[in-house]
């Protein structure tokens, strides 16, 4: 997270907290992810490229959280799908992440979430092509946690909500899996480690019922 993300996050608590109650309202709430941190996932760096590759990444998911009062339990989905062009090499990878999570409200009209998911399931496939090969590194294993926050409005019953979450994954593949050469000798790419630290951040929006 930014130095200015963390910087507005510890003036907006204090200001939240001061300025919501306790909240008594049960409520159930459905988000969706909007908008996915473009930054590079990618496993493996060519070598032998100088141009700068072409990143995309993009997500699907929903979270799900039933609040009774201040405290409630949810469960999140997450697919992001990520892809590197590069010169010589295209990495694939499709992050499959399964969180259930703890959240904690204070307000009525104006509410703010917060709270916390483990990882409770998932996969991670990637497939590397460099023209005329195709690799499919193995993963076996993929574990992580989650912070996330949400701004809520409510009124006649409904809630708009606006919401932010960071997922911190932890994967490691096969190393007898990992290519190291393109053909027989022209190595064309490397990678730092089979073990390998995620972190993916998403905006989301989203509608609430309370009772």
């Amino acid at each position: 997270m930014s130095a200015l993300r963390f910087s507005s996050l510890i003036i907006l608590f204090p200001i939240l907290f001061a300025a919501c109650g306790r909240s008594e309202l049960i409520r159930i709430r459905m988000l969706a992810p909007v908008n996915e941190d473009k930054k590079d996932y990618a496993i493996f760096t060519d070598t032998k490229s100088s141009s700068t590759p072409v990143i995309i990444n993009k997500q699907i998911g929903s979270s799900l959280y039933i609040l009774f009062k201040s405290i409630g339990l949810g469960y999140t989905t997450i697919t992001t799908k990520m892809e590197k062009t590069d010169t010589n090499l295209k990495e694939e990878t499709t992050l499959v992440t399964n969180f259930t999570d703890v959240a904690f409200g204070i307000g009525e009209n104006y509410s703010f979430m917060w709270g916390a998911g483990v990882l409770s399931g998932g996969k991670m496939e990637t497939s590397l092509e460099d023209g005329s090969n195709s690799f499919y590194p193995k993963n076996n294993y993929l574990g992580g946690h989650s912070i996330f926050f949400v701004l809520g409005h409510h009124g006649f019953g409904f809630e708009t909500l606006l919401g932010y979450r960071t997922n911190f994954i932890k994967a490691e593949f096969e190393e007898s899996d990992l290519p190291t050469t393109v053909g027989k000798t022209d190595k064309e790419f490397t990678y730092e480690s089979n073990k390998i630290n995620l972190t993916t951040s998403q905006v989301q929006l989203g509608i609430g019922f309370t009772f």
